[in-house]
C-alpha cells in the first residue's frame, strides 16, 4: 500500500488524481498540502483526506507518507522534487516535468542518489488502447513506420491571472501543457525524436502564451510526425493516425487497422486518466517492476519542447539532443 501526500491540490488533483488514488486498492491518500490553510482544510473535508497542511515541510516530515504527487505550477517542480527526494519519499511528478531538460536531469539525479522512485504523469502510456497500438507497431503489423498524426483540440478559455497564462510559471501554453502528452506518446510509439519545427498562435484569446501549437517532427527511424493541439476549438476532439508500409491505424470511436488483408476493428474504451499510471507506480515501488515512465522520458520531452519553442522564434527546424 502506497500512502500518498499530495503537494498542490489544483483542479487536476482534485477532479482526477485524488479520486483515482482513492479508487486504487494499492493506494491511500494520507495528507494534502495547499498553501491556503482554509482551502486545505476545506478540500480535505470534501475529498475525505485524513490530514492536511499549508506547509511543504510538514508534508515531507510526515512519516505516514511514502510518496508525494507533485501537482504545483511547473516552475516549482524542480525545487519540490529535490526536496521530496531529500526527504526519502518516492515521487510522481506532473507533466511537464520542469522548465528545461537540464532541470529534469538534475531532478532525476537527485532521486537516483536518494534511492527513491521517480515517475512522470504521462498518463496516455497507461491507457490500454495505446498499449495495444504500441504492440501492433512493435509486432510489425504496420511494416516500417512512415508517419504519425495526432490532433487534440478543445475549448479552454482561462481567467486572467491563472498561472498557466504566465510563461515564467508554466513555461508556455497549449503546446507544453497539452502537447507534452502527445510528444511523449509519439516517442512511446515510434522512438526518439531527431528534429522538430514549430508554429504557435494566440489569435483567438490573445494570451501571453500560445493557445494553439503545431509541430512537424522527424524521428530517428526516419518516420515523420504531425502534431496539433489547441485550446480554442469548441466542437472538436482528438485523433491519432499511424501510417506504415504495410498497414494504417486509425483511432477514433474505434480502432481500425487497414492492410492488404482487409480491415480489423477493435472497440475503444477510454479509461480513468490516471488508473493505469498509478497501478504501474505501485508495482514499480513494491515489486521492482518496470516503470511506466522515467526521468529520462521527462527530460527528452522537455528537450523537444525547448527546441520547438526555439524553432518558432528562429523560424527553422532544429535538431534534438541524442
Amino acid at each position: 500500500m502506497i500512502r500518498w501526500g499530495v503537494l498542490g491540490a489544483g483542479s487536476v488533483a482534485r477532479r482526477r488524481v485524488i479520486p483515482a488514488m482513492q479508487a486504487d486498492p494499492g493506494c491511500t491518500v494520507q495528507r494534502l498540502m495547499v498553501r491556503d490553510p482554509e482551502r486545505a482544510a476545506s478540500l480535505a473535508r470534501e475529498l475525505g483526506v485524513p490530514s492536511h497542511t499549508d506547509r511543504v515541510e510538514v508534508l515531507l516530515a510526515d512519516a505516514q507518507v511514502d510518496a508525494v504527487y507533485v501537482s504545483s505550477p511547473v516552475n516549482l517542480h524542480r525545487e519540490q522534487v529535490l526536496d521530496v527526494a531529500a526527504a526519502g519519499k518516492h515521487v510522481l511528478c506532473e507533466k511537464p516535468m520542469a522548465l528545461s531538460g537540464a532541470e529534469c536531469a538534475e531532478m532525476t539525479a537527485a532521486c537516483d542518489r536518494a534511492g527513491v522512485h521517480l515517475e512522470l504523469c504521462f498518463v496516455l502510456r497507461g491507457w490500454p488502447i495505446y498499449q495495444q497500438i504500441r504492440e501492433l507497431i512493435a509486432g510489425g503489423r504496420l511494416g516500417q513506420l512512415v508517419e504519425l498524426r495526432a490532433h487534440l483540440a478543445k475549448w479552454t478559455p482561462r481567467q486572467a491571472g491563472e498561472w498557466r497564462l504566465d510563461p515564467a510559471q508554466s513555461g508556455g501554453g497549449a503546446f507544453i501543457d497539452v502537447g507534452s502528452h502527445y510528444l511523449d506518446l509519439f516517442r512511446f510509439l515510434a522512438g526518439d525524436l531527431a528534429r522538430i519545427g514549430y508554429l504557435g498562435s494566440s489569435a483567438i484569446f490573445s494570451w501571453p502564451v500560445e493557445e494553439s501549437g503545431f509541430a512537424l517532427i522527424e524521428f530517428r527511424s526516419g518516420a515523420h510526425g504531425l502534431l496539433s493541439v489547441s485550446c480554442a476549438v469548441p466542437q472538436a476532439g482528438h485523433l491519432l493516425e499511424v501510417f506504415g508500409t504495410e498497414g494504417t491505424l486509425l483511432l477514433g470511436r474505434e480502432l481500425r487497422l487497414l492492410s492488404a488483408a482487409g480491415e480489423e476493428t477493435w472497440p475503444v474504451v477510454f479509461p480513468d486518466y490516471y488508473a493505469g499510471l498509478l497501478q504501474r507506480f505501485v508495482a514499480a515501488v513494491e515489486q521492482g517492476n518496470e516503470p511506466l515512465t522515467t526521468g529520462l522520458d521527462g527530460q527528452r520531452n522537455l528537450e523537444a519542447i525547448e527546441a520547438a519553442y526555439k524553432s518558432g522564434r528562429e523560424g527553422r527546424i532544429l535538431s534534438l539532443p541524442g
